[in-house]
């Protein structure tokens, strides 16, 4: 049986688009089909979509729905402690472990306090799920990737049958364990933003840092076919005359970190299986290479002016901590546009991911054939 995954690259509060375009894919199947994919590789805020999506994948329709669910009652405060009491504790605790002695560990510095979407996910998504889903046969594999620290590694925490191995190579390493909320707090923890999560005596943030092969995970856990949901727009934002802030170069620099590894990775594999075409069938085993089809799926609009138009939707706390440090709702709306976990947000990407995919419909459906 051939095998189909499905990457989900980070954003933050982007990743809403993501759960349109799962929402629409699902209408093509009957209520209670399997999923179309057996593998699932997520990164950032793209690897809680895929852990959520992998636990109920004797059931794609049922999984789309608890997804949509999840994402359609997300608040800012369910994401980071946005009140003025929490963000006041927040830096309190920050500054008093740094006053203390070096016996003592510091807090992981960052901007906001996730803890309360460790929370939630311990909540909201069913791990045990996992396991059995593999021992039915209908998950073949499930990975979370995030950047370790120390050495600058990416590290991609895998989930699957016994006859996966592990891998590394010059910039990624494949580890098999359990996986539980930590893994993904990990994962989604943009530097800066949100503090890094330590596992196994190691500091990670966000996976997408690190990530020069996006899809190396999916290619080392047996995948012939991968559907990829980018949020990288394709039109650009609306171009202005004044000069960068530091907020903007930040929004410049995070579409870049998220999106650039994932373009090059794609034009690889295209050259790669031009390649295999010019060889014999005993030339391409001998090589160890196989063709593997990629269908990359992104934006048909840019993020900017959404973030901007319900900017006013997020906390005042919050609204008033950005702009201490520089970001405004108008000129930074790129690194706005990654926190803003409002509701109207949320389901104006949500429809246009919707929409997004419904245009592409005879070539997703031909793809997944």
């Amino acid at each position: 049986m051939r095998r189909v995954c499905l990457v989900l690259t980070g954003g933050g509060a982007r990743a809403a688009y993501q759960v349109g375009v799962i929402k629409a894919i699902a209408l093509w199947y009957p209520r209670v089909h399997h999923s179309p994919f057996s593998i699932y590789c997520g990164t950032s805020a793209g690897a809680i979509n895929a852990i959520s999506l992998a636990s109920y994948c004797s059931s794609f329709r049922l999984g789309a729905k608890k997804l949509e669910w999840l994402w359609s009652r997300l608040t800012t405060e369910r994401i980071f402690a946005a009140s003025f009491g929490g963000i006041s504790n927040h830096f309190g605790r920050m500054l008093i472990s740094r006053l203390q002695s070096d016996h003592y560990q510091n807090v992981p510095f960052g901007l906001f306090d996730n803890r309360p979407l460790r929370h939630l996910l311990r909540q909201v998504v069913n791990f045990e799920r996992l396991e059995k889903q593999i021992h039915h046969g209908s998950l073949a594999a499930l990975s979370v990737t995030a950047s370790r620290y120390h050495d600058g590694r990416s590290v991609a925490f895998f989930q699957g049958h016994n006859q996966l191995n592990e891998w590394q190579s010059s910039n990624q390493i494949g580890v098999r364990t359990r996986l539980y909320p930590e893994h993904l707090i990990a994962s989604a923890a943009i530097p800066l933003l949100f503090p890094a999560t330590k596992l196994n005596n190691h500091y990670y943030g966000d996976g997408s840092v690190h990530q020069l092969s996006p899809l190396k995970p999916a290619v080392n856990l047996g995948a012939d076919r991968i559907l990829i949901i980018d949020l990288r727009p394709k039109k650009s934002p609306p171009s202005s005359t004044s000069p960068p802030g530091l907020a903007q170069l930040g929004g410049h620099l995070m579409d870049t970190v998220f999106s650039d590894p994932l373009e090059a990775d794609i034009c690889h594999m295209h050259r790669l299986n031009n390649f295999l075409t010019q060889l014999t069938p005993a030339q391409q085993h001998a090589s160890g290479l196989r063709h593997i089809e990629a269908l990359h799926l992104r934006p048909s609009f840019s993020f900017e002016p959404l973030a901007e138009e319900n900017y006013g939707l997020m906390p005042l706390s919050s609204r008033i901590l950005l702009r201490m440090i520089g970001i405004s709702p108008k000129q930074d709306a790129a690194i706005t546009s990654y926190i803003l976990f409002e509701s109207d947000y949320i389901q104006s990407l949500i429809r246009r991911g919707f929409d997004d995919t419904m245009e592409r419909e005879a070539e997703i459906k031909a793809f997944l054939r």
